[in-house]
């Protein structure tokens, strides 16, 4: 059975789909191109789903759209992010076509510049916004301009970029920016910062086989268990078990229960009538380095 967040966001993008159905045939042809190129590039780690059990809507899923997917790319994407709202905007989006749509949770818009960007959620409620470059013509650097929630700031963190809350908190991710040539070889590229706009570089330079497709990947790092959510935790802390069996982890396969147990945080939010934030710090598709909890209001 699907969670309740994943049947919203296939809600969501069933709707995309028919809004987007009477398109022409030439934005469909374009649009089974780019995501083609699309699925022949991605990364394993990323071509598979995860569907998170949110526990009703007792905790927040790790991303999910806060607005619904239109067929204007001028719009953009908007996800949560902590307790705000995160708009991303495409690249070359005053310029692209109308979105097509050919697959279930995927949308692509021409930006008729020897490009495409390519919308793809999953159903872990991840983001991707992929750039299918067709040609050496296109450019070679594709702005995220992020209308960011107040007091959040968007920085540089190793190869990927991280978004900070006033506390200093990671609240959002954007993971390291891959990209690949039609054969499946490696494109160098790497992200720049200039305020609230995200930047992926891709070299055009050299031997490239065409297309290529170049994607930055966006992630909230933190989740919350509810009141109601903490004195069920609470009344279950004797039996480790159960403490696990309701802890909302997004990355379930690797990850340790005994060592996430948050039994402080627990009895302290239940005793104070709060709630907890789980922060998530350097994940990757099925495990975590490192996880915090916080007791929050």
């Amino acid at each position: 059975m699907l969670s309740k967040t994943t049947a919203a966001i296939f809600g969501t993008l069933v709707l995309v789909a028919s809004m987007l159905s009477a398109g022409s045939a030439d934005a469909d042809a374009d649009a089974e191109t780019a995501v083609d190129a699309f699925t022949r590039a991605t990364p394993k780690d990323m071509a598979t789903a995860v569907d998170v059990d949110i526990l009703g809507s007792q905790a927040s899923a790790p991303t999910k759209l806060v607005q619904p997917l239109t067929s204007d790319a001028g719009d953009g994407l908007s996800v949560g992010v902590g307790d705000g709202v995160l708009n991303i905007g495409l690249p070359f989006a005053d310029d692209a076509h109308i979105g097509a749509s050919t697959d279930l949770g995927t949308v692509t818009f021409d930006n008729a510049n020897s490009t495409s960007s390519v919308v793809v959620i999953h159903e872990d409620s991840t983001v991707q916004v992929a750039t299918f470059i067709s040609s050496d013509e296109a450019p070679t650097r594709y702005d995220y301009v992020l209308d960011l929630p107040e007091g959040v700031t968007l920085s540089l963190e190793g190869t990927g970029a991280v978004l900070l809350d006033v506390t200093g908190h990671e609240v959002g991710a954007f993971a390291s920016p891959w990209a690949k040539d039609a054969n499946g070889k490696d494109v160098a590229t790497h992200y720049e910062v200039d305020g609230a706009t995200l930047t992926q570089i891709v070299n055009l330079d050299g031997d490239i086989a065409y297309p290529v497709v170049a994607d930055p990947s966006y992630t909230t790092s933190s989740i919350y268990i509810s009141k109601a959510e903490v004195r069920r935790m609470y009344s279950g802390l004797r039996n480790l078990g159960s403490l696990c069996s309701v802890v909302p982890i997004p990355w379930p396969l690797s990850i340790s229960c005994a060592g996430l147990a948050p039994r402080t945080a627990i009895e302290q939010a239940y005793w104070q009538n709060k709630r907890v934030r789980v922060d998530y710090r350097s994940c990757g598709f099925n495990y975590c380095s490192s996880t915090s909890f916080y007791v929050v209001a």
